[in-house]
């Protein structure tokens, strides 16, 4: 049982940071839009891509302080693991978890905007730690990583993509508005002196309250892609929607579908963060490590 679940928290642990690593490897609307039908297909309003950003940011979640519970279902190739997380976040400055198995916490894990750390716990086995940058960890991994990244997928917000050099599209997909993009990364690849084909992103907006229903990230070289989907909005207080179900399914060399259900959230309650490495822990040491 012990050697079990110390499996299944390092195995979580490793699925949520797996999660967002692989991701980039490459208030409910006051103005709900009037849907019209023609011959049964769904018509919309066009809107131009300024006036869907202001949208889709004006309807964003707002916070200072969240807490939330959920549990998570997670299948990586064709190993599949459950777990139930507490999930703790101070806005733009701390992520804190921690992942549990049959009601025995086996992992707690701190992500700081320029760091991220865990432990992982259990009676009678040899308990072990990480800490690192996110350099560290893109490096490791060979992608690009960031606080605001983590946070945003967590609660259903939108990953920055506002940059005045980049091309937005406004479109419409099945009854949903779309702002689609070619993320551009500051270090950029070469190949045979030309500029590799940049990743896309694309995201949906329900039309009633322009909340995420989708965001879809696809990097053409290598094929690799990230399909986040976002459902069940439920007040989380008196004018915001959150997002009760997701679901993100990570195509690349390993293969992974993450289904995560909340069932509490609480807004703007301040929340502590306790977190301690102790003596005795193992670190974990991956190669490469100096």
């Amino acid at each position: 049982m012990n050697k079990h679940l110390h499996r299944v928290a390092f195995n979580g642990v490793r699925m949520i940071v797996l999660l967002f690593v692989l991701v980039f490897s490459f208030s409910s609307c006051k103005n709900q839009k009037k849907i019209t039908l023609n011959n049964g297909k769904c018509i919309l309003d066009f809107k131009n891509a300024k006036t869907l950003k202001a949208n889709l940011q004006a309807n964003e979640l707002k916070f200072n302080w969240l807490s939330a519970k959920l549990s998570a279902e997670a299948v990586i190739d064709s190993t599949d693991n459950s777990f139930t997380i507490s999930l703790r976040m101070k806005k733009d400055s701390v992520i804190w978890m921690s992942i549990s198995k049959l009601g025995i916490e086996g992992a707690r894990v701190f992500i700081t905007k320029d760091s991220v750390k865990f432990i992982t716990k259990v009676p009678g086995q040899s308990n072990k730690y990480f800490k690192g940058d996110y350099a560290y960890i893109s490096k490791l991994l060979n992608t690009e990583l960031d606080f605001e990244m983590l946070q945003s997928l967590l609660v259903g917000n939108s990953v920055s993509f506002y940059d005045e050099d980049e091309k937005i599209k406004p479109g419409v997909d099945n009854c949903q508005y779309t702002l689609g993009t070619i993320r551009k990364f500051k270090r950029r690849k070469m190949e045979r002196g030309k500029e590799l084909r940049e990743p896309a992103q694309s995201i949906f907006l329900t039309s009633e309250n322009f909340k995420i229903s989708r965001i879809l990230f696809y990097e053409f070289n290598p094929d690799r892609s990230f399909d986040a989907h976002f459902g069940a909005y439920e007040k989380a207080d008196e004018t915001q929607l959150f997002p009760m179900k997701m679901n993100y399914t990570i195509k690349a060399q390993k293969n992974v579908n993450i289904d995560l259900t909340y069932t509490k959230v609480t807004l703007n309650e301040e929340q502590s963060f306790p977190f301690k490495i102790p003596d005795n822990y193992e670190q974990i040491i991956y190669k490469g490590t100096k």
